[in-house]
C-alpha cells in the first residue's frame, strides 16, 4: 500500500503553489512540532535544532533577530554546534551590520525565504578573527525567513548558514515551501525561551581604562564593533553623528588602529584574552 501523503498550507503558500509532503515528510514533521511544545530553556532549543530538523533544513549556525527593526532595537540570539560561536559573543563582536542588508533583502522579496550566496551576504564583516566571524566566513550558504506580526507591528528574522548548498538539488520552490512550514516551528519554540542575557558590558570585562578609553570611547567603540553606524550610535547614546565621529577618531589614535576594522579587531582580542584570563 502507498504511504499517505501529508498536504498543508499557509496564508504565504495560499498565494504560491501547494505541495504535498512525503510520509516520511509529514512524519518528522509532527514529531518536530510535538518535540517544539515541551522546549522552556535555551539547551533544549538547541537540542531540538540540532535534531530532525537538520533533515528538512540543514544548518550549522541559526541567527534569531526580533524587535523593531526599522530603529533598529533588536535582540538577538545565536544557535550553533560549532566552537564558539555563541550568543553571548555579540556582547562585544556583532553581526548587526550584515543583518540589516539581509532584512532589506527579505522585506524587498516580499518576505518570502530567500537564499543568498554567503560571499554576497557576508562580504561586509570584515576581517575580525573572533570564532564567530571566522566561521561566518568558511559558510557557502545563507538562507533567511521571517515572521511578520501584523498586530504587534514587528518582525522576527531567522538566518540559517551552512557550509553546502540548502536546496540540496530540490526544486527552490519545494524548498521555500519547506522552509516556511519549518521557520513557523522555529518561531514558536523561540518564543517559549527567555532571551539571552549578557552579564557584563565589554568594557567593564576589560576594565574602564583600557588603553586609557574613557566610558564613553568603550560604548562607541563597542557599537562600531556591532556593526553600527554613526548616526545609529548616536541615536542610541543621545549624541551627534559628529560626536561619534569624534570620538571614533580618537579611539582610532588611542588603538593605534588605521580604520574601524582594526579597532574591532583589537577590541575582539582583548575581549577573548580577558575571558581567557577570568576563566582560569
Amino acid at each position: 500500500m502507498t504511504p499517505p501523503a501529508y498536504a498543508m498550507s499557509s496564508p504565504w503558500r495560499a498565494k504560491s503553489k501547494t505541495f504535498q509532503l512525503t510520509a516520511e515528510e509529514g512524519e518528522r514533521l509532527l514529531r518536530i512540532l510535538a518535540e517544539s511544545q515541551l522546549i522552556r530553556r535555551h539547551v533544549q532549543l538547541y537540542l531540538w535544532l540540532q535534531g530532525e530538523i537538520q533533515q528538512l533544513l540543514p544548518h550549522q549556525i541559526l541567527i534569531s533577530a526580533w524587535g523593531d527593526f526599522p530603529n533598529w532595537n533588536l535582540k538577538l540570539d545565536v544557535i550553533s554546534g560549532l566552537p564558539g560561536v555563541r550568543t553571548e559573543q555579540l556582547a562585544h563582536c556583532g553581526v548587526g551590520g550584515f543583518l540589516k542588508e539581509l532584512f532589506a533583502r527579505w522585506v524587498e522579496a516580499g518576505r518570502k525565504p530567500l537564499v543568498v550566496p554567503a560571499a554576497d551576504a557576508l562580504k561586509g564583516i570584515g576581517n575580525c578573527p573572533c570564532p564567530m566571524h571566522s566561521a561566518l566566513r568558511g559558510l557557502r550558504s545563507v538562507l533567511v525567513h521571517g515572521i511578520r506580526d501584523e498586530r504587534g507591528g514587528y518582525d522576527s528574522l531567522y538566518v540559517a548558514l551552512h557550509s553546502r548548498s540548502f536546496t540540496k538539488g530540490q526544486p527552490k520552490d519545494r524548498c521555500n515551501y519547506l522552509v516556511d512550514l519549518l521557520v513557523t516551528q522555529i518561531d514558536a519554540a523561540f518564543r517559549r525561551v527567555a532571551a539571552f542575557r549578557f552579564a557584563d558590558t565589554p568594557g567593564e570585562k576589560l576594565g574602564g581604562d583600557w588603553l586609557e578609553l574613557s566610558a564613553r570611547e568603550h560604548q562607541i567603540l563597542d557599537s562600531i564593533c556591532k556593526g553600527s553606524t554613526n548616526a545609529e550610535t548616536g541615536r542610541a547614546l543621545n549624541i551627534s553623528p559628529f560626536t561619534v565621529k569624534n570620538h571614533v577618531r580618537r579611539i582610532l589614535k588611542k588603538l593605534g588602529s588605521g580604520n574601524r576594522a582594526q579597532a574591532c579587531a583589537k577590541y575582539s582580542q582583548a575581549l577573548q584574552e580577558a575571558r581567557g584570563a577570568q576563566q582560569k
